[in-house]
């Protein structure tokens, strides 16, 4: 290894530093022999520990592939890991062949685990650090080990445990390992997650925002719960069968309702902390924007800070000018998810052709336009009647046709995402800098921050402290898991899922569907679409379809949006543009239609591991 380090400040490291010190070959020794002989090498290390988070602020599918491949955005950049995913093309060689775009998930979760587990067996060697630091410090890094390990198992299921050694599966005698069987993962990842819980403190000091707390710690065991008690991981009869090496069956063959408990009392632990609140003043507006721009709140469990260049870059309309190109999109389906304000869905399902089943009872219209008041921009405008008295986070969360943009001291009084507009579809659009649906996510934007004259210089734009786990998710968690429960719960899981509604400026669900008293099926659903709508744009979706085993009816078919394509564009009141219509493409070079198969509920192990650990077993149909 080089025998110097770079040594960064934490935000650095959450911006993804130490690059220096990562660019070793896979052949040259973990570190130096003096690596642990100082407090600063010794803490650098620890930096390295946590670089390996994968970058999830970026909603365009160069880093990774969640919210692209999912039923809530569209994105129009070509030749990105997410067009593979979304026709189905994904294989097992795609981690090896698309290095260009830093998804190689295998291999990098691995490396972060392995550097957890060197730093676990020797950050005790430094003399300069107090036994009290040497406790914190490795339950960092045992933090850090599990939420690789459950990164890599909410992709892959079943994966390789490799203990306290840390091993590098270049050594010879790994090649005949295989996969743990899921709920031998399941445990061992848990009780990582409790061991390291013990040593945390609940909070960091401002200085170290964004080190792994207490609170981390069991939220991370919570969604891990969460997740394992679900269907796709729950005696699921696809899996049925599948053995590694050593005749294990790596999935379980028969549900277990008791894993619902256990993620209830795990979600339980979380808010039994009393450390997190939701941001909620009274004002839904305000607080649901605050959640997402003001740094460090305290709705925020672990997060991590990084420049909102990827985000923003990628969904300021390319009309605001600068370096926007905004090509990822709000698909009509996210639109549609959005309540009233009376707090009904408007759109129940569709029909066999896509046209939306509406209930009449919402007081929602596809028809005409009405003078309406952005309740944020401040803008009052001719709007279309789908947008028009919608609940709040539908205003925080889309931005739609018309709308001006503000940014601090600039204004954009009109952005058009018709054919032709200034941030549309056309000859001034290079070819994928254009909403594929007529609408941009909103959710990440901060009015006060003027992005026009920052150029491609990351250090310029304001920084975003990236939610990975916050107080919103773990109130979901607990609500969905005591209404799955054998000794159901629906009390209190109505009452957790309403404290999402309330500070959304939304009645109780009973209160607006009575009949979902009483109905576990119904109120299920109701909990999965408050999920939707909460989490949009976060990365949950794209595992919730997964793990819930639905993506193959939420995750395929026909995108829809506005009709932007059009022409000649308009978005005059008799314009075609205001026309639910099928995208006309998807990442530049995948068909509007997405194709979801059964094998695509995990990935597959990449050929690369197949070929080097002879033993290890490739996942269902892959």
């Amino acid at each position: 290894m080089k025998k110097s380090i770079i040594i960064l400040c934490f935000t650095a490291l959450l911006a993804g530093g130490c690059e220096s010190y990562l660019d070793r070959q896979p052949d040259e020794s973990y570190t130096s022999g003096n690596i642990f002989e100082k407090y600063s090498s010794t803490f650098a290390y620890l930096v390295n520990v946590y670089s390996w988070i994968f970058n999830e602020t970026d909603p365009s599918g160069q880093q990774n592939h969640f919210t692209p491949s999912s039923d809530e955005a569209a994105c129009a950049f070509p030749s990105r890991m997410f067009a593979l995913s979304n026709n189905s093309t994904w294989s097992v060689n795609s981690e090896d062949t698309q290095k260009s775009y830093k998804i190689q998930y295998w291999l990098n979760y691995y490396k972060g685990i392995r550097e957890a587990s060197y730093f676990i067996a020797n950050v005790g060697r430094c003399p300069e650090l107090t036994p009290d630091e040497v406790k914190e410090w490795a339950a960092e890094a045992r933090f850090l080990r599990a939420y690789y390990y459950f990164s890599l198992m909410r992709l892959y299921g079943p994966v390789v445990l490799l203990g306290e050694k840390p091993v590098d599966f270049n050594d010879p005698a790994l090649r005949d390992v295989d996969r743990n069987p899921w709920d031998e993962c399941v445990e061992w990842v848990s009780n990582e997650c409790d061991a390291a819980a013990r040593d945390l403190p609940l909070e960091q000091s401002a200085t170290f925002y964004g080190r792994a707390t207490k609170g981390a710690a069991l939220a991370l065991k919570a969604r891990l719960l969460l997740y394992s008690a679900r269907p796709l991981f729950n005696g699921n009869p696809m899996y049925a069968g599948l053995k590694n090496a050593k005749g294990q069956y790596l999935f379980p063959q028969e549900p277990d309702a008791g894993k619902w408990t256990k993620a209830a009392d795990a979600a339980w632990d979380v808010i039994d902390l009393n450390q997190y609140e939701l941001i909620n003043t009274g004002n839904p507006y305000t607080d649901l924007k605050n959640v997402f721009i003001r740094n460090w709140n305290n709705e925020l469990i672990f997060a991590y800070q990084k420049s909102s260049y990827s985000h923003r870059v990628a969904t300021i309309p390319r009309g605001v000018g600068g370096t926007s190109y905004g090509g990822v999109a709000v698909t009509q389906k996210l639109v549609d998810a959005f309540a009233m304000k009376n707090g009904r869905y408007p759109i129940t399902g569709y029909e066999a052709d896509g046209k939306p089943v509406i209930d009449a009872a919402s007081g929602y219209s596809e028809r005409g336009f009405s003078s309406f008041k952005h309740p944020i921009l401040d803008q009052t405008m001719s709007t279309y009647n789908m947008y028009v008295d919608r609940e709040p986070r539908f205003y925080t969360s889309v931005f739609y046709q018309g709308l001006k943009w503000i940014g601090g001291s600039y204004t954009l009084n009109k952005v058009e995402f018709y054919y032709g507009g200034n941030s549309g579809a056309g000859p001034s659009a290079g070819g994928s800098n254009y909403s594929l649906t007529g609408y941009l996510p909103f959710k990440f934007q901060d009015i006060s921050f003027n992005s026009t004259t920052l150029g491609s210089n990351q250090a310029l734009w304001t920084a975003i402290t990236w939610p990975l786990f916050r107080y919103a998710e773990v109130l979901l968690n607990y609500a969905e898991a005591l209404n799955e429960q054998p000794d159901r719960d629906e009390t209190n899981a109505l009452v957790y899922m309403n404290m999402i509604r309330n500070r959304a400026g939304v009645d109780d669900i009973e209160d607006v569907y009575p009949e979902v008293e009483g109905n576990k099926e119904l109120l299920r659903k109701m909990i999965l679409r408050e999920r939707m709508l909460e989490l949009n744009f976060e990365n949950h979706r794209f595992f919730d379809t997964r793990t819930w085993a639905i993506a193959e009816q939420e995750d395929a078919g026909a995108v829809y949006g506005m009709n932007v394509m059009a022409q000649p564009g308009s978005d005059a009141q008799n314009s075609p543009f205001w026309e639910r219509t099928v995208i006309a493409s998807d990442g530049g070079n995948t068909p509007s239609t997405r194709v979801f198969q059964k094998k695509n509920y995990l990935l597959p192990i990449p050929q690369s591991e197949i070929d080097r650990l002879k033993n290890i077993t490739q996942n269902y149909q892959w």
